[in-house]
C-alpha cells in the first residue's frame, strides 16, 4: 500500500491566510468544511474547489473553511481547517469536492482520522452532515454512497444557494435529508433508495455562461500551478472522443464570452503575470486568437491546459513562444489511423507531424506525447503503430531542432485505458494486466535505441484501482474500508471475484449500470450507437456547439 497522505495541519503549511481567503467568526454561522481529499497543492489548483469556496462564503450565514491532506512530514492528528484550525469533527457540514475517483480512499481516511463514523448509517445528529460533489460524483457516486449523507450532482452555481438555504431553515439532519431530493434538483440522498425502486437524479448545469466567470479566487505559490491565475474558457468538448467523459457529460459545450475572460485577466494584474487558460478544448473557443492577443498585449505569460494538433494555429504558437513555454503537449492517443477512428480522435498523422514541426521551429524544444493502450478493439499491431508514429515525430523533431541548434526531449506518457461512465466505452472492459505488460514491452523494445526520448507508463496497479472506483457499485465501499486497513492489494484479493467482474468483464448492453439513475442529459441510445460505430471503425462529427441544431443527442 502507498504511504498514506497525512491530514493537513497548519504546522505543515505556511501560517498565513492567502489573499482572497475568507475568515468568518460569530454565532449562528453554518460552519462548513470544504474538503479536497488530496494535497493543498492539488486542491488549490482546482477551479471547481475554488469556485465552491468563493460561492459558499458569499452567503452571510455560512462560514466555509478549507481542509486538505498533505504529504509533508509531521505527526498524525485530527484534520484541521486552514482558516481557523478547527478539527473536521467540529463543523456543521463537511463538504467533499472530488475531481478524481482515486481520491475516494482519501475521503474515507479523512473521516477516520477525524473520528467520524465512516458509514452514514452509523452517524447520528451529533455528527456533521457529510456531503460530496464534483465531477467524479456525477459520473458515478455509488462506490462512496455508503459514506455520504447527500450528494450534490452538478455545477455549484446551480446547487449551493438552494442547499444552504434549505439547511439553514431547519439545521436538523434527518428532516433536512428526508425532503432534500424533493426540494433541490440534483440532490441525491443514498439512504432514501434502499428498496431498489427505480429513480432518477437530474444533474444540474448552468444554461448560460454569460453571467459567470470561473477563475482563481485565491492565488498562491504553493499550488501545483505556481502563481498562475487560472481562467476557464469553455465547459465541455465538442469532439466526442469515445473514451472521454468531458465530451459527453457537458454536451452541448458552453463558451464563456471573451469579455468575461478579458475581465478576469484584468483582475489578475498586479498579482501575477502568469495566466493559465483551462478547458478540455482551449482552441475551440471562437475568440481564442483574440484572447491570446489580449493576454500577450497586457504582459501576461500564457499557458494552456490542452491543445489539439489540428487546431494549432500561428496565433497559439506565437502565444506559447511569447510566454517562453519550453514544453508543449500533443495527444495522438493512438498510433494508427484505424484506432483513432475507433476512439473518434479526429486528427490524422499529417496534423500530428505538422504540429510537432511547427512547435519546435518556434523554439518550444520539448514535446510530451500522450498515448493510450488497452483501448477497445485494439491489437498488437496498433501498438507497433505507436512506435512507428513516435519515430516519425522524432524525425520531424530532430530536423526542426537542428535548425534551432538546440535539441530538447520527447516524453511519451503511456496510460492504460479505463472505462468511464457516461461515455460510449462505459460497457467496455479494461484490458488484462498480462496483455498490457506485453504491449508496454512492445513500446519499450521499439524505442529503446531512440535518443532524447523518455517513456513514462502509468502504474498498472493504480490503473486497476482507478477502474474499480470508476465503474464499481455500492459494494465497492466494503473494499475501500478494507483497503484503508490492509492496503489495496490485500483488499482486492479478498474481493477478487467482484473486482475482476467490475474491471475485466465487458458489460452486456441490456444490463442496468450502477450509474444509470443519473441523468447527464446524454441519451443511452446515442452512447450505444457510438459504441457500435467504434467497432465499425467509423467516425462521428463533432458537436456544433454554437450552432446547435438540436440533434436530440442531449435529453
Amino acid at each position: 500500500m502507498k504511504k498514506r497522505l497525512k491530514p493537513a495541519r497548519n504546522s505543515g503549511l505556511k501560517k498565513r491566510v492567502e489573499h482572497g481567503a475568507t475568515v468568518k467568526k460569530g454565532k449562528g454561522l453554518i460552519k462548513t468544511a470544504l474538503v479536497y481529499p488530496n494535497t493543498y497543492q492539488a486542491g488549490m489548483s482546482s477551479l471547481g474547489f475554488q469556485t465552491v469556496y468563493k460561492l459558499a462564503n458569499q452567503f452571510s450565514f455560512v462560514a466555509c473553511e478549507r481542509v486538505f491532506l498533505t504529504d509533508k512530514k509531521h505527526s498524525f492528528g485530527h484534520p484541521e481547517s486552514i482558516e481557523s484550525s478547527l478539527n473536521l469533527d467540529q463543523f456543521d457540514i463537511i463538504m467533499f469536492s472530488i475531481s478524481f475517483e482515486n481520491d475516494f480512499l482519501h475521503l474515507v481516511q479523512l473521516l477516520e482520522e477525524a473520528g467520524i463514523p465512516l458509514r452514514s448509517s452509523d452517524r447520528n445528529h451529533t455528527h456533521p452532515l457529510v456531503v460530496a460533489g464534483g465531477v467524479a460524483c456525477f459520473l458515478n457516486p455509488e462506490p462512496i454512497a455508503a459514506f455520504i449523507d447527500c450528494f450534490l450532482l452538478g455545477e455549484a452555481e446551480c446547487l449551493l444557494e438552494g442547499f444552504f438555504t434549505l439547511f439553514n431553515k431547519t439545521r436538523k439532519k434527518t428532516p433536512f435529508l428526508n425532503t432534500l431530493e424533493l426540494d433541490l434538483p440534483g440532490a441525491y440522498v443514498p439512504s432514501l433508495h434502499s428498496d431498489n425502486a427505480p429513480f432518477e437524479i437530474q444533474v444540474q448545469y448552468l444554461k448560460d455562461l454569460k453571467p459567470v466567470t470561473t477563475a482563481t479566487s485565491i492565488l498562491t505559490n504553493d499550488a501545483a500551478f505556481k502563481d498562475t491565475f487560472l481562467i476557464e474558457t469553455l465547459k465541455g468538448c465538442p469532439h466526442g472522443c469515445r473514451f472521454c467523459s468531458a465530451g459527453f457529460i457537458y454536451r452541448p459545450p458552453r463558451i464563456y464570452p471573451a469579455h468575461n475572460i478579458y475581465a478576469a485577466m484584468e483582475s489578475a494584474k498586479g498579482r501575477t503575470d502568469k495566466i493559465g487558460l483551462v478547458s478540455s478544448a482551449i482552441a475551440d473557443h471562437p475568440d481564442i486568437n483574440s484572447i491570446c492577443e489580449f493576454g500577450i498585449l497586457h504582459g501576461f505569460k500564457l499557458s494552456f491546459s490542452s491543445l489539439r494538433a489540428d487546431k494549432l494555429n500561428d496565433e497559439l504558437i506565437h502565444a506559447l513562444w511569447a510566454s517562453n513555454v519550453k514544453t508543449a503537449t500533443i495527444a495522438p492517443e493512438a498510433g494508427s489511423e484505424r484506432m483513432r477512428a475507433v476512439i473518434n480522435k479526429n486528427i490524422d498523422e499529417a496534423d500530428i507531424l505538422s504540429a510537432a514541426k511547427r512547435l519546435v521551429q518556434a523554439g518550444i524544444i520539448n514535446l510530451k506525447l500522450y498515448f493510450m493502450i488497452g483501448l477497445p478493439f485494439e491489437t498488437d499491431e496498433d501498438i507497433h503503430e505507436i512506435v512507428n508514429l513516435t519515430l516519425k515525430i522524432k524525425d520531424v523533431f530532430l530536423a526542426a531542432s537542428k535548425i534551432q541548434k538546440k535539441i530538447g526531449t520527447i516524453t511519451l506518457s503511456v496510460n492504460p485505458f479505463i472505462p468511464k461512465p457516461a461515455t460510449p466505452f462505459q460497457w467496455a472492459a479494461m484490458t488484462d494486466e498480462k496483455t498490457l505488460k506485453s504491449r508496454i514491452q512492445i513500446i519499450h523494445t521499439g524505442l529503446k535505441k531512440t535518443a532524447n526520448l523518455n517513456i513514462n507508463v502509468e502504474s498498472l496497479r493504480q490503473a486497476k484501482i482507478h477502474a474499480l472506483l470508476s465503474c464499481g457499485d455500492k459494494r465497492t465501499a466494503d473494499i475501500l474500508e478494507l483497503a484503508l486497513k490492509t492496503g489495496w492489494p490485500a483488499a482486492m484479493r479478498a474481493h477478487k471475484a467482484y473486482c475482476d467482474r467490475i474491471i475485466y468483464e465487458e458489460k452486456p448492453i441490456e444490463t442496468t449500470l450502477p450509474w444509470d439513475f443519473i441523468n447527464n442529459r446524454i441519451k443511452k441510445d446515442f452512447l450505444l450507437k457510438e459504441y457500435a460505430k467504434a467497432g465499425q471503425e467509423k467516425k462521428s462529427v463533432p458537436c456544433p456547439m454554437i450552432e446547435c441544431k438540436k440533434c436530440k443527442t442531449c435529453i
